[in-house]
């Protein structure tokens, strides 16, 4: 990259890696006049506010937000895109919304130069456009965080409290102590950040610039305590075993997937069938579209026990499309589902457990080479 520098002898060309502007001054700079909190609050101010109705014993209506990919250019855009997808849940009488994982990467929108990236091209080829191949994902994620999370947050915060709508974001990229974490967050109706939740297990292209988190919360609402755990995270079932044990009631499950053949039974593997092993409602809100390589598919879901969904399918609502934006609504009935739990206990068998684990996970890993398990004869 070629910079103009300003001397007291005139101006000269400096050379200047990309990783090193990524980490400027004047980059901050640029990056921290675009997310100016007020410029997010004078877009939401002009706005109308349908209200969320009032939460009515043992019930609560959910909605899961199927949201197409898309780059935010500005505060303006992202916070108005934003509010357009709240209202219409709220439109809708949803008073928990869910959105996708992966929701806060549209603001890599506000790097300069992204937006000229040509159609069709994938990420890593966008990344090396930018940059040349000494840059890498997680230095373009570093780059935008402190700008994208402040209007992330101002965003959600605000769109909460303006509702009077509790609101689970999806996730952001958050830096902390030099590393890297997706993270999602939770507000209540009143605009308060109730807690956030660290993915707990990476997919394969994120092993290289992302850290896993390593606990597993579950927060108090009033209708319910809910878990808020990533996308792969509820490939293990362990994830959602934990957040039962914790008593949870409803499994939040935003996710990003890059499959252009996925289907039911792939997605399966999700929040799907963890209620039917640990019983609860869940919420599994996919970002979608064909977008700088990756096509992304749902179709987004609102799942619970088969013994509680109409049809015996374990679906409250699906998605019509896998790859267009789309509203879900689904009633979850919470007085049902307590009963169901009363009426089906989990019977474990607690010496049987204690006998294998942890042992079992300690010489699981000792069989890994590379982060994969070694099968024997290979």
């Amino acid at each position: 990259m070629i910079l103009l520098e300003v001397t007291p002898h005139g101006v000269r060309k400096t050379a200047m890696s990309v990783k090193n502007w990524l980490t400027s001054h004047a980059l901050n700079l640029l990056l921290w006049w675009k997310s100016r909190p007020g410029l997010v609050r004078g877009v939401l101010e002009r706005q109308d506010y349908p209200q969320a109705p009032p939460l009515q014993p043992g019930r609560v209506r959910v909605a899961a937000i199927q949201q197409a990919m898309y780059l935010a250019p500005s505060a303006a855009a992202f916070a108005e895109r934003t509010y357009v997808l709240a209202r219409q849940a709220v439109e809708g009488g949803a008073q928990l919304l869910v959105f996708p994982e992966y929701s806060g990467a549209v603001l890599l929108g506000l790097l300069p130069g992204l937006d000229r990236v040509e159609a069709g091209t994938s990420l890593e080829k966008a990344v090396q456009e930018l940059g040349g191949e000494q840059l890498n994902l997680g230095d373009v994620f570093r780059a935008v965080a402190p700008a994208a999370r402040r209007l992330y947050e101002t965003t959600f915060a605000t769109l909460a409290a303006r509702l009077g709508v509790a609101i689970a974001t999806g996730s952001l990229i958050v830096p902390e102590q030099g590393r890297l974490f997706s993270t999602q967050y939770l507000y209540d109706a009143t605009g308060r950040l109730i807690g956030t939740q660290r993915k707990l297990h990476l997919f394969t292209s994120e092993l290289g610039w992302l850290t896993p988190g390593d606990e597993l919360r579950v927060f108090d609402l009033p209708f319910a305590r809910v878990a808020i755990p990533i996308c792969m995270d509820y490939t293990y079932w362990e994830t959602a075993r934990l957040a039962y044990l914790q008593g949870a009631e409803i499994l939040v499950n935003p996710s990003f997937n890059d499959d252009a053949n996925s289907n039911f039974w792939r997605q399966a593997r999700g929040v799907y069938t963890r209620v039917q092993e640990s019983p609860a409602y869940g919420i599994h809100a996919y970002m979608v579209g064909d977008f700088l390589g990756f096509h992304l598919r749902g179709p987004s879901l609102i799942c619970a026990p088969l013994a509680l969904t109409p049809q015996g399918d374990g679906l409250l609502a699906r998605a019509q499309s896998d790859i267009a934006e789309e509203l879900l609504l689904a009633d979850l009935d919470l007085a049902a589902l307590r009963r169901h739990k009363a009426e089906h206990p989990l019977t474990f068998n607690l010496p049987l457990y204690e006998k294998y684990l942890p042992r079992a996970y300690a010489v699981y890993r000792r069989t890994e080479v590379g982060g994969r398990r070694v099968v024997a004869g290979e």
